[in-house]
């Protein structure tokens, strides 16, 4: 996920008082607004909400580029939504932990205001059920649904060193999490990218967390991985880049944590989106299995 970040510092009698940073991130030519920090003497004070406004005055995105930020509070947030106000799209699942504790951490899409960006919608975006992304996500995003032919591709995410198969993945042992980040080398048909996430998962028996980013398209793959027992947590308009042009992403989560992770303020969001991609998951299944039989 590393990319070139630009940082903005405030100093107060050479003393460092706060920063912060948009980072771009090249693999899908996206750029996140980063945290900040304050120095303890300067909160409360507006220097965070200063940071982020010289953030956005100072950046240029280039026309296909995708913003995007990730929270973890209600009240980090509330923050953002007066300054550039971002479209929540759903949560990790967790897999992070402060003090001991999980915690979701959610992700919020900024709003596609500049000419150029070229997004392609999967071919079931108008279709009855989904309306969590043809009336809920894509308005606000400012994104229309106009189908078109998806790539091979699919699993979408940056390149990593680790790797099983055509499979690429970050582990983090501390955490028991793996994310998968993509795909090495040519086609990659469905039926085998689910063959391959499920060796891997026999292989990593003490796993808690697993997530996969799949094109919104292959519905065949996530009919599959619904019955490995993943759960959609995010739907990504507009997340994947390739050949000029931007594909929806379905985020999948498979966790086995003790206990329900912490929302800091997030119950509602969390709630709405489980329930909301329960459904379209049933859904899309149910259209998959519609195409077997056609």
């Amino acid at each position: 996920m590393s990319g070139l970040q630009l940082w903005y510092v405030v100093e107060l009698d050479s003393i460092i008082m706060g920063c912060g940073c948009i980072a771009r991130r090249p693999w899908n030519q996206s750029w996140e607004v980063c945290h900040g920090v304050v120095h303890p003497a300067a909160r409360r004070t507006g220097a965070i909400s200063k940071l982020i406004e010289l953030s956005f005055d100072s950046h240029r995105p280039q026309p296909m580029e995708l913003g995007f930020y990730v929270t973890r509070n209600i009240a980090s947030h509330a923050l953002m939504l007066k300054l550039r106000p971002g479209v929540l799209v759903g949560h990790d699942g967790g897999p992070d932990t402060v003090d001991g504790i999980r915690e979701y951490h959610l992700t919020a899409l900024l709003p596609a205001k500049l000419a150029g960006l070229r997004h392609i919608a999967p071919w079931y975006a108008r279709a009855p059920g989904t309306e969590v992304i043809s009336q809920h996500l894509y308005p606000a995003l400012g994104l229309e649904a106009r189908p078109g032919t998806y790539p091979q591709t699919c699993l979408s995410g940056p390149a990593s060193l680790a790797s099983h198969g055509q499979l690429l993945y970050c582990h983090d042992p501390d955490n028991s999490t793996l994310t998968l980040s993509g795909q090495a080398g040519g086609y990659l048909p469905q039926p085998r990218a689910l063959a391959e996430i499920n060796s891997l998962l026999r292989q990593s028996p003490d796993l808690q967390y697993v997530c996969v980013q799949i094109l919104a398209d292959k519905l065949e793959l996530l009919a599959g991985l619904v019955g490995l027992g993943f759960a959609i947590t995010a739907y990504l308009p507009a997340w994947h880049l390739e050949g000029g042009a931007r594909y929806d992403c379905i985020q999948l989560v498979l966790q086995t944590f003790a206990s329900r992770p912490r929302s800091h303020g997030f119950d509602d969001q969390v709630t709405f989106f489980d329930l909301a991609y329960a459904q379209l998951a049933k859904r899309l299944c149910g259209l998959r299995l519609a195409q077997a039989h056609a």
